[in-house]
């Protein structure tokens, strides 16, 4: 059994907490309803950023040049036409959601969006879509979809397009698709007095380091003069969150290197599991992304974006956060659970001393304290907790543990919320107290303390 030992200083505030948990992702291959946002929004707070998507090929079609700009999600036209690529339609699902109802939906929970782009990357690639025409029909989709919705701010050129099953493009391939994307940003910025932004290219395969390096060398050497670097975005599906950080230093040393912007980084797609419908591995995706996040808050000028808000639990129950149950309500997978936790964090970071290695985090206010520990590994981890500077003579602790059988709606329903596992009353001995606890392999809790004369 692994130990920990950790002490909790109340007293020495570190800095103040930062949201992590305010950048989220939706999606259009498994779309809820349009209720769905707002919920989560009611239970995790207001999202900082909100990741949405178009699909051009359900927007727009090619072979006739007609539009359906509220077409019904999932629905796959192409299924006899040879010149269409496959993409992920395999494991795209119908939805009886609305693209504008989806898009408005999502827009509205959070304070920004950030509309991915993404399909006819390969018929453009292969000649069957012209670059003139993609670039026309992007501006057309933006400025639609912008004017829907006023604070979509971020615009994602393509989404893992290096990947097959996305469109299975090489850098040389991708650079003129977001050059296109630049260049009608560009003009629609001047018509309507806008400040979009643009970046990419939302990368997975082959990005740590190599495909990565070959982006940011294409963008150093880009002559188009409506070029915008305004953020860069990449996808992190690992288990070791060591990757995070050594990724972030290989980029800042590369844009320094070629002379590149030094803009925000979006980790916009992360997990540390496989996509799968395997029941254990939403604990196990769940603990390690928290573990991850609480990494990455260290990390400034970086975003996580957790995969994904609501997804197929077939084939992707190791990431959704919420399931849809029989009766239209929804409930929290581990994964969920993991993001109501970062919300119930507090308005300052205080200082930790001790072996945490990312495994604890904690935050104050006044004589409150609430703090999350995971234990993302195959072994228990007996923990040890001191807390020093509490005010008061006692203090009323309170337990959430998610672990396989607590707080877990997919291995032990019903669950329809975090709920308290236990309650323990604290002797405070000169303003210190004591927690032991254990957690089993990939669990995780929270604890709230509130110290009382």
């Amino acid at each position: 059994m692994q130990t920990m030992n950790v002490t909790v200083e109340t007293e020495r505030v570190v800095r103040p907490w930062p949201r992590i948990e305010r950048y989220q992702n939706s999606t259009l291959r498994y779309t809820p309803p349009a209720d769905f946002p707002a919920f989560w929004a009611s239970v995790n707070g207001r999202p900082r950023i909100i990741r949405t998507w178009i699909t051009l090929d359900e927007v727009w079609d090619y072979r006739t040049d007609e539009w359906d700009w509220n077409y019904q999600i999932g629905v796959n036209r192409y299924t006899d036409d040879p010149n269409h690529y496959a993409y992920d339609w395999g494991s795209t699902r119908p939805s009886q959601t609305r693209f504008e109802d989806y898009l408005k939906s999502y827009t509205a929970m959070a304070d920004e969006a950030l509309l991915n782009i993404r399909r006819y990357e390969r018929e453009t690639a292969d000649g069957i879509v012209s670059y003139e025409r993609y670039e026309a029909v992007c501006e057309r989709v933006i400025e639609h979809c912008r004017q829907l919705c006023p604070n979509i701010r971020y615009i994602e050129v393509s989404n893992e397009s290096e990947i097959s099953v996305f469109g299975g493009i090489t850098v040389a391939q991708y650079m003129p698709l977001y050059d296109c994307v630049c260049r009608a940003v560009s003009r629609l910025n001047r018509k309507h007095g806008w400040a979009l932004k643009v970046g990419g290219t939302a990368m997975t395969g082959g990005w740590f380091f190599r495909i990565w390096r070959e982006y940011l060398e294409a963008l150093a050497s880009d002559k188009t003069p409506e070029l915008q670097i305004d953020f860069y975005s990449m996808h992190a599906y690992t288990p070791d969150n060591n990757q995070l950080a050594q990724m972030v230093n290989l980029h800042r040393a590369a844009i320094a290197e070629l002379g590149l912007p030094d803009a925000p980084i979006f980790f916009n797609e992360y997990g540390t599991c496989r996509a799968t419908g395997v029941l254990t591995d939403s604990l196990k995706n769940a603990c390690g992304t928290l573990t991850g996040m609480l990494r990455g808050a260290d990390l400034a000028g970086m975003a996580i974006f957790p995969w994904c808000t609501f997804h197929n639990p077939e084939l992707q129950m190791s990431y959704t956060q919420y399931l849809r149950q029989p009766d239209d309500s929804y409930v929290p997978t581990p994964n969920g659970q993991a993001m109501t936790m970062l919300h119930s964090m507090l308005d300052n970071e205080l200082r930790l001393v001790g072996d945490a290695h990312f495994r604890v985090r904690a935050t104050g206010r006044g004589r409150e304290v609430v703090l999350i520990v995971t234990n993302p590994s195959d072994e228990p981890l007996l923990a040890s907790l001191t807390l020093t500077g509490l005010a008061g003579n006692k203090a009323d602790a309170t337990w959430r543990l998610v672990d396989h059988t607590r707080n877990n709606a997919v291995t032990n329903p019903p669950c329809t919320e975090l709920t308290v596992t236990e309650r323990r009353e604290l002797t405070l001995d000169g303003g210190t107290a004591s927690l032991a606890f254990e957690l089993t392999p990939h669990a995780f809790a929270s604890w709230t303390i509130t110290a009382e004369d």
